[in-house]
């Protein structure tokens, strides 16, 4: 089996031949830091991939990106770090993708995948709000579902955003968007900010994910 290093370094061709033989990309030893634990409040791996993760978005798309990793935790982890670390708030491509891993993370909880809990946004107390919890704890799971948030598709994509509103109903998921129009209902965003109520949250995910 290659080392991750190995992996970032393969052909487009050698990397379909390795997923033809073994059936996805076997990729072990990478561990990760979770935002509240590093010293630079941020989700990494131990390994960076992003070349091949480049690669196989490139090649496949980020649905078939992560059938290649294994749509497993780890691919899950590995493709919204990649996203993450080229994430500005109007970049269409990268909110784009997004919306694809968001699709991709639903389905993966309605077949029976674990939530992921890591923490991946942090920011420690600040004091100034007279309390000791954190200012923000974002997990993973808040974090991809919020990329369904109906008024934020609005304001990323402007006039394409029918069409990402379609690409989500069409995938069974438009519960998660609501009542088009209505920005108040859906499963909207919990950012993980200690002035926010996750309440809408876990009441939506406890229904519509069980």
């Amino acid at each position: 089996m290659p080392s991750v290093q190995a992996l970032s370094n393969m052909s487009a061709k050698a990397i379909d031949n390795l997923i033809s033989n073994a059936g996805s990309i076997p990729i072990t030893g990478v561990t990760f830091v979770e935002a509240n634990e590093a010293a630079d409040g941020k989700f990494e791996p131990s390994v960076n991939l992003d070349p091949l993760l480049e690669a196989l978005i490139v090649e496949r798309g980020v649905s078939g990106a992560l059938e290649a990793l294994g749509n497993d935790e780890m691919a899950f982890k590995l493709m919204w770090d990649h996203l993450d670390d080229n994430y500005s708030y109007y970049n269409t491509a990268v909110n784009d993708a997004f919306i694809d891993l968001g699709i991709a993370y639903s389905n993966y909880l309605l077949d029976g995948g674990e939530r992921l809990l890591d923490v991946v946004k942090y920011a420690p107390d600040s004091a100034a709000d007279g309390n000791m919890i954190p200012d923000r704890s974002q997990t993973l799971h808040d974090n991809i579902l919020g990329n369904f948030d109906e008024l934020s598709i609005v304001d990323k994509f402007g006039s394409a955003a029918g069409d990402i509103f379609e690409r989500i109903e069409d995938a069974g998921l438009g519960d998660i968007l609501g009542e088009i129009g209505n920005y108040a209902d859906g499963r909207g965003i919990y950012g993980g900010y200690d002035n926010q109520d996750p309440a809408q949250q876990i009441a939506f995910d406890q229904v519509f994910f069980g």
